[in-house]
Formats: structure tokens, sequence, C-alpha cells
């Protein structure tokens, strides 16, 4: 590198006092060469080791009244759908939650049970690492920071490691989870380790762990380590994500089909649109798919036709040992409502509750 380059940049640094400023100049220049990103690293590290806290807690009086703040932002547990990498929910469906466009998640069993079961979680935990578990519970408070307020945490659980110093710089965060599916503890969700770096970047800790019981049958856990650059990168798009949308009114792109019904539950009459090399190439697998499934279809019918045939009036088909090895019997009877008799008998009454639905959008293609 040019000494009159590395020189530009130090000049300019030296005008710009305030830690904070000298890293905003830095990230402006840091694509101009390998030098001004090295500075900006250090800088970084530097500030956040040596900041002063810019923590701040909010204290509610109740877990109603905590789940009502938790649209006055972004939450931990909805990093990862802001960045695309929630099975369970997308952007664009985040961003009608926040407007009021649909209602606020509803706890169901599965939300409800989890957070009852984080103590068993956090207690397994224990047991397993050894270590000193502080907090019992967050229902009763928030972290945001005077930088970003829009981004706001709540860690299921602080503790101390087994070597750790009890002081307030020593601690560190557990996230409990509840669930069905197996879990790799060196590929976990990516929705699960977003949350865990918003926790320990929002709350100022230098680490923490996942923990998680399946089924009620297995447990494990994993230490993790903040990650200053992932959680600058998940910060900024955060940010972007709040100003642009929630802010700024702007609607977010569709992601999923499904996004695409809510956004265009019917189709506009008449409008066409020109297929890309890339659309056309879908549809032509998609066509073979669907003409193999066919065909796959007519035979699965043709063998289920032929079984049948040798059930004759059986219950089932064993093998030499009496193993059974398929069945073939009638359901238990069932009560059903004959709508079509009520409606010859009773016309008018039936026409006071005949109402028109609108059908979904269908795909065929041609």
């Amino acid at each position: 590198m040019k000494t009159e380059t590395k020189d530009s940049i130090f000049i300019l640094l030296t005008t710009v006092k305030p830690l904070t400023s000298q890293m905003e100049l830095l990230k402006q220049c840091k694509g101009i060469n390998s030098f001004a990103r090295s500075l900006l690293q250090q800088l970084e590290n530097s500030f956040l080791i040596n900041k002063t806290s810019m923590k701040q807690i909010i204290k509610y009086k109740s877990r109603e009244e905590w789940l009502q703040n938790r649209s006055k932002g972004i939450g931990a547990s909805e990093a990862g759908t802001v960045l695309g990498l929630n099975p369970w929910e997308t952007p664009y469906q985040l961003w009608r939650r926040k407007k009021g466009i649909d209602p606020p998640k509803v706890e169901n069993f599965a939300m409800v049970a989890g957070h009852l079961l984080e103590d068993a979680v956090a207690q397994f935990f224990k047991r397993e690492s050894h270590c000193h578990i502080i907090k019992a519970s967050t229902d009763d408070y928030t972290i945001t920071n005077t930088d970003t307020p829009y981004l706001r945490v709540s860690p299921d659980r602080t503790f101390w490691r087994v070597s750790a110093t009890h002081n307030e710089a020593s601690k560190s965060i557990l996230e409990c989870k509840t669930t069905q599916m197996q879990i790799d503890a060196d590929d976990l969700p990516k929705h699960w380790f977003c949350q865990l770096q918003m926790n320990l970047g929002v709350g100022e800790y230098k680490d923490g762990a996942l923990a998680w019981l399946t089924a009620g049958r297995e447990f494990g856990y994993r230490d993790i380590d903040f990650d200053p650059e992932f959680f600058g990168w998940m910060r900024d798009e955060i940010t972007k994500f709040w100003l642009d949308y929630i802010v700024g009114n702007q609607e977010p792109p569709a992601y999923s089909a499904q996004d695409v019904l809510l956004k265009s539950p019917l189709h506009k009459a008449g409008k066409e649109i020109e297929a890309t090399a890339e659309v056309g190439d879908m549809l032509i697998e998609l066509k073979d798919i669907k003409e193999k499934s066919k065909t796959l279809e007519n035979r699965q019918k043709e063998i289920e036709d032929n079984l049948k045939l040798f059930f004759g009036d059986a219950e089932s088909i064993v093998d030499g040992n009496g193993k059974t090895l398929a069945t073939w019997k009638a359901p238990k009877a069932s009560e059903k409502f004959d709508a079509k008799a009520f409606q010859t008998d009773h016309p008018e009454e039936c026409a006071a509750y005949i109402k028109q639905v609108q059908g979904a959008r269908r795909l065929l293609i041609k």
C-alpha cells in the first residue's frame, strides 16, 4: 500500500475524536484497501471491549406487559426471521404482524409448554455443565441500548461458568429450547444461532450457550462465543428492515408462495408476464415431474386393486410366520350430517346460511 494512502487515513482519523465516529469514517473507507479494513477491525474490537455500556434495562410488571411491548422493536427470536432464516415465518409475514395488518401471535400449546419447560432445560444444563444459574426468568425485563432501541432482547437465563468470577462482567447467557426435531450440535438451526448472537450483542455478553430438550427424551447443549462481525452484519440488516419497512412504511417483497397469496389473493384478469429462461426451465421440469407422478399414481392404483382382489373378505394378509403385512377393513360407523337432504326438506332455512366462498388461486401447467 502507498504510504500517502496510510497517511491520508491517519490524518482523517486525527480530525475525528470520538471512537464511534472514527469507526463510521472507516466503514466508508474500508472498500478502498486492506489497511482501512484492518484499522476498522481493531477499532471495533477496542470499542466492544472498552466502550461505556449503552445497555438499558426496561422493567415490566407482568409477562402480559412484556408480550405487549415486543411490538415496539425486533426481538432476538425474530432476528432469524428478518434474515430469512426462520422456517416458520418469513420477513414479509413478520412485517405484517409488526404493522398490525395481521393479529399478534397467540401463544399456542407448544409455545406455552416451551416457556414452562425453560426451568427444566436450565436445570439439565446446570447438571451437565456444573455452571451456576443466576437468573430464574426474564419475563419482567427487556434489554436494549441507546444506539439501537428497536433491538430488544430478553435472554432466557444468565449464568456463571465454573471458573468464572461472580461479577457482572463474567456473566454468560443461556437460551433454552424444547423441540421435536433431532438436533445436531455441529449444525444448529440457523434462527437459534441468530437469536443467541443478538442476545449477546445487545446484552453485551461475551459468550453463552444454547441448550435443548428433544421430545422430553434427549438433552444437549453447545457453548457459543459472541461473534462481533456476524452481529454487526445482522444488526445492519435488522436496522435496514426496521427503518425501511416499519418506520418507512415500505412493503417488503414476497419471500414465499404464501407471501404472494397474502399480497395478491386474486389474480388480475387478463394480466400476462413473459417467462424468463429460468422460469421456462422450471415449467418444463415441473411438467415432467407431474407426468412421472401420474404414471406412479396409476401403477399404485393398479397394485392396490390387485391386492384387494386377493383380500376378498379377509381382514389382513400375513406372512408364513403370522406377521401382519397389510390390512383392509372398514372404519367404525360414524354420524354425518346429510346436508343434501336438509337442503331438499328445508330450502328456505338452508338458503339463509349459504355464502359464497372465494376459491384459492390454482397453479396449472399448460
